[in-house]
């Protein structure tokens, strides 16, 4: 029987985070490379992946790779796999963490969104990760073995009238991710989402205001903000070898405001 911490180790594996430069994915980036893992670093923002991949890879060299990319453009997803087949040869864990969130307007009701950004929304948040998943498949199938996390929201289950379109395509990321772990688990491959509450990473905050750390919702069981560090063990768990058994699922990982 396997050390049971030998079961949480990245070592040997590749993983992508999508919107990984900025924000919590800039965490989950972090976390797997310390994890052992060789790190893509994949963001639309050039500039972040720059600095990302500068930071990570002082304690990490050799180990962390940056990508441009567009969830929302195939060709840019295309580019982005092709760069780490000629790099690496292998992936083996996608984290689909991109989504339009923090730069959306707060409204007072659900009504009055244009349809430019519902589109925009959901092109990003729910096409870009069925699109990632897709186009990354024949290079994870190569090791008969992979990862698929789907990064979806508390809100998919509780709603959210100021952010009707954000809420729904969270919804829709709990709903793929149940529908792509069948086919997939005959390949070695599970697919799981895990579900945040409203975290307060370095995005949020800008967003929000600094004081938005004092202000959680008073559902919440645990009586703290939420922090991106959080997150780091469920995403650990789910990458990892200790999940080997886990598929179709979601874990809401949100302080205990939502209980189910």
């Amino acid at each position: 029987m396997p050390n049971a911490l030998d079961l949480f180790k990245l070592d040997g594996k590749v993983a992508v985070v999508t919107g990984g430069a900025k924000g919590i994915g800039a965490h989950y980036s972090a976390a797997l490379a310390d994890a052992g893992a060789r790190v893509v670093v994949a963001d639309i923002d050039p500039a972040a992946v720059d600095q990302t991949v500068t930071r990570l890879e002082r304690d990490n060299p050799e180990r962390v790779l940056g990508a441009e990319l567009d969830v929302s453009q195939r060709a840019s997803i295309e580019a982005m796999v092709r760069h780490i087949d000629e790099t690496w040869g292998r992936l083996d864990i996608l984290v689909n963490n991109a989504a339009l969130f923090s730069a959306l307007p707060r409204r007072d009701t659900p009504w009055g969104i244009p349809d430019e950004e519902w589109d925009r929304v959901m092109a990003v948040n729910t096409r870009g990760i069925y699109a990632c998943a897709e186009l990354c498949l024949p290079l994870m199938q190569r090791e008969g073995w992979g990862r698929i996390i789907n990064v979806a929201s508390g809100l998919a289950f509780k709603g959210s009238p100021q952010s009707v379109h954000y809420a729904a395509s969270k919804g829709a990321v709990v709903t793929m991710t149940r529908s792509m772990a069948p086919p997939l688990a005959a390949s070695g491959i599970t697919v799981n989402s895990i579900a945040p509450g409203s975290t307060m990473s370095e995005t949020v905050l800008a967003a929000r205001g600094p004081d938005a750390a004092t202000r959680w919702d008073p559902k919440r069981i645990i009586e703290r903000a939420e922090v991106p560090a959080d997150l780091i063990g469920t995403l650990l768990y789910l990458s990892s070898p200790a999940s080997d058994f886990v598929t179709g699922q979601t874990v809401v990982v949100d302080g205990g405001t939502y209980l189910h």
